[in-house]
């Protein structure tokens, strides 16, 4: 360990926010406070800076402690082996464009305030699958992406037509998304995107072209969701814009077997999928699994009903028969899911357990907002309220995990689980938002906690 006789800006390099006991980190003396400068001679901006060179077996670490005093420590560790250290989280930059279908701009007034934040930042569509657009891009930017192979990236393009995309995003210096585009798969950048589609705007021959545009670009852009616009009852003094009709939804269902069917063909692969959306709008069976290829848009909502059916149809032979005590298992859910799981409910037995599902009406966004991420507190109490209640045992009210902040502690009203425990006079549990999340609560539920 060498101390260095220089001294730097307090707000240098990374500030540590936690020291994992028992780690390197805390053998050589590293504390929370201090600040990561350098690791390798390589600046730490951010945390992504301190993974790309984590893995190295040797780490030359520049460290300002909070007196002012720079230390350098030599370290040499497995590839596999981490420091043990965490650092605060990132600041998330804000988005330049003003596209008039945002859901953002669609949010009730009076919320937190970090409800109305409007995300545009490569890192986090790296790390956590946000989309973005491209738009903010700096060449610095671009070169960290391509050295650091953040792969792959997010992409809303919404219309490859340059012009309408501009109007689109209300932004008149937006660049030409293919430009882009090329560019990111001459670098070995893997792309997933996404079109919100807008009856009337960039729907019909925009639609045809940029489905045409982007399969030019497989594999580097691996695959494109097409999402219905999400109109909220929030919208005054914004532009006027259609929602997608039932027949619309059919028609779109129809329209897409084709492509799929094609380019199945060409390149071995579906490509284009549309949101789970317009299978509950339109009222029609899904398509099998199969047809959801690696299921690449998951986390765009595109394949997670019928994944869910799969997984709950595999679990179901491993439910137990019965329970020591009587239980009511609530379980909340927005309309569009309601009846996939009041279906798969009805086959579930066991004994001492009654099962119902618990359809909550969208009032906070408005009614036609009607996925189960969206959910507010207020709306489930509500719905809870007009459910009959069973007096003959405990009372568990099931949320799925989405309907929550991160940290399951608050949903997008404010209000907390605990504050529907005290208003329901029962016991609240969250679960992760598929089947292994419900069917592992009942496989073992634990009756005896229960009010």
């Amino acid at each position: 360990m060498e101390q260095k006789g220089v001294r730097l800006s307090k707000n240098a390099g990374l500030a540590i926010e936690r020291v994992e006991p028992g780690s390197i980190a805390e053998e050589i003396g590293v504390e929370v406070g201090d600040r990561l400068i350098t690791v390798n001679g390589r600046e730490i901006k951010d945390v992504l800076d301190y993974r790309f060179v984590e893995g190295e077996e040797e780490l030359l670490l520049e460290l300002a402690k909070p007196s002012g005093e720079v230390w350098e420590v030599e370290v040499e560790k497995d590839l596999d082996e981490t420091l043990g250290i965490d650092f605060p989280e990132m600041k998330i930059r804000s988005c330049p464009n003003k596209c008039f279908f945002c859901f953002v701009d669609q949010m009730p007034e009076g919320q937190r305030e970090s409800l109305y934040i409007r995300d545009e930042d490569y890192r986090f569509s790296f790390l956590f699958g946000n989309y973005i657009t491209l738009t903010n891009l700096t060449r610095k930017d671009k070169e960290r992406i391509f050295e650091q192979k953040m792969s792959p990236l997010y992409i809303s393009v919404h219309t490859t037509d340059l012009e309408l995309r501009r109007t689109m995003l209300v932004n008149p210096r937006a660049r030409d998304i293919l430009t882009e585009i090329r560019e990111m798969a001459e670098h070995g950048i893997m792309l997933h995107t996404q079109i919100v589609l807008c009856p009337g705007i960039n729907d019909g021959e925009h639609l045809v072209k940029s489905i045409e545009d982007l399969v030019k670009f497989y594999p580097s852009v691996k695959s494109l969701a097409i999402v219905p616009i999400g109109l909220t009852r929030h919208r005054q003094g914004l532009q006027e814009l259609k929602e997608v009709t039932v027949d619309e939804a059919r028609e779109r269902i129809e329209w897409i077997k084709p492509w799929q069917k094609r380019f199945m063909k060409e390149i071995g692969y579906p490509f284009v999928f549309l949101a789970d959306e317009w299978y509950t709008k339109a009222g029609l069976p899904f398509p099998p699994l199969e047809e959801y290829a690696d299921l690449p848009q998951q986390g765009n909502g595109v394949g997670i009903v019928p994944l869910f059916l799969s997984e709950f149809d595999s679990m179901l032979p491993f439910l137990p028969k019965k329970v020591s005590d009587p239980v009511q298992i609530l379980m909340a859910t927005g309309t569009s899911f309601s009846p996939f799981l009041a279906s798969c409910l009805e086959r579930v037995r066991i004994r001492g357990a009654a099962l119902e599902v618990v359809t909550v009406v969208n009032h906070y966004f408005g009614d036609s907002v009607t996925v189960a991420g969206l959910m507010s507190g207020r709306d489930i109490i509500e719905a809870v309220r007009r459910q009959p209640a069973d007096r003959s045992g405990s009372r568990v009210l099931l949320l799925p995990s989405v309907a929550l902040n991160e940290d399951r502690s608050l949903f997008l009203d404010g209000m907390a689980p605990q504050d529907l425990e005290r208003e329901l006079a029962l016991t609240v549990e969250v679960v992760s938002a598929d089947a292994e999340g419900l069917m592992g609560f009942l496989q073992n539920i634990p009756v005896s906690q229960y009010r």
